[in-house]
């Protein structure tokens, strides 16, 4: 019977705390701050759009690698090291679900 009664016990905190919560998270409510749009920097407000994207980095590369070594090659590069990262990962997952 002691086993029932903590579990009461525990359980009646739990509702209480619950519905404190419940209880400031509607007091709050009107108080939030909806998302702001964030400003960008000066200095990147009259960059291109490519070069604000997350992914200016990988598109200057391109961009590099294309001017040194070509088109095709560029491409062959990218699509082997791209292969490469998925044949390992394929692997890495099975040997570790076998593993498991």
């Amino acid at each position: 019977m002691k086993h029932a009664e903590a579990q009461e016990a525990v359980l009646a905190r739990m509702a209480e705390s619950r519905a404190e919560l419940i209880a400031a998270h509607v007091a709050n409510e009107p108080v939030r701050i909806t998302r702001a749009r964030r400003a960008l920097p000066p200095s990147t407000r009259d960059a291109p759009w490519f070069l604000r994207t997350p992914n200016a980095e990988l598109i200057a590369l391109a961009l590099v690698g294309v001017a040194i070594l070509g088109l095709r090659r560029t491409v062959q590069t990218a699509v082997g090291a791209g292969l490469s990262a998925s044949t390992h990962r394929a692997f890495g997952d099975l040997l570790s679900a076998l593993r498991d």
